[in-house]
């Protein structure tokens, strides 16, 4: 998903910023009075980091200081045609709750919230309610990902996303994480485990769904007894 795809429900337009020539006081009575914990500082309309409260609390006994004067952390901005998931190294040297964003000319466009990014990136793996999760340990050599997608289909399962890690130092074993939609998770999980796959985690069972389950185990004992 490219950024300017999210940015119509993230982006904040509206985020105080100001330039590296702003009084830093002014600018920390501001924070202070709206309750902010960071802002983004410009130069000629473009980001150049982004001060935290800290930084300008650290700073109030020199008077008559900008901004500009402060000892900040540079900080890039993200890019509309930029890939959501580039976001997160933002997010990795950043330690403040919102990243800055430029226009097409790389000025100054607004902020989006962390928080929002995750939100997104929650949605685009579903990871909601909406789906169900199941997890299998599996040799990493010989790994033929079509089999394994084409043996959940075969099971009227719907593959909603994936992910994958190593699950130790030497690589020789891979965790596969399944993010599915299916009306019968239980006969999903028995039907990968009868096909020799290890499966190291699903879903609990709704109570729903574990009193269907229930009741087909009824059914089925009741047939026996006649």
């Amino acid at each position: 998903m490219l950024l300017s795809e999210c940015l119509s429900d993230c982006i904040d337009r509206t985020y105080p910023s100001f330039a590296d020539d702003a009084p830093a006081g002014e600018v920390l009575a501001f924070m202070r009075k709206k309750g902010l914990q960071c802002v983004p500082l410009l130069h000629e309309g473009r980001v150049v980091a982004v001060l935290g409260l800290g930084d300008l609390e650290r700073s109030k006994k020199k008077e008559g200081l900008s901004i500009g004067e402060l000892p900040a952390t540079p900080s890039g901005s993200a890019f509309h045609n930029e890939h959501l998931f580039t976001l997160f190294e933002r997010f990795r040297s950043s330690p403040h709750p919102i990243v800055p964003v430029s226009d097409e000319e790389g000025r100054y466009a607004g902020v989006v919230e962390k928080s929002k990014v995750l939100e997104k990136i929650a949605a685009l793996f579903h990871l909601g309610p909406d789906a169900t999760t199941i997890e299998l340990d599996l040799p990493s050599h010989g790994l033929k990902l079509s089999e394994i997608v084409a043996t959940i289909e075969k099971n009227d399962a719907t593959l909603l996303s994936f992910g994958s890690y190593y699950a130790d130092p030497e690589k020789e074993s891979v965790v596969l994480t399944f993010r599915v939609q299916t009306h019968d998770q239980f006969r999903l999980v028995k039907n990968m485990e009868k096909y020799g796959y290890t499966v190291r985690y699903a879903s609990p069972l709704s109570i729903s769904e574990y009193d269907e389950l229930r009741e087909k185990a009824l059914e089925f004992i009741r047939y026996m007894d006649m």
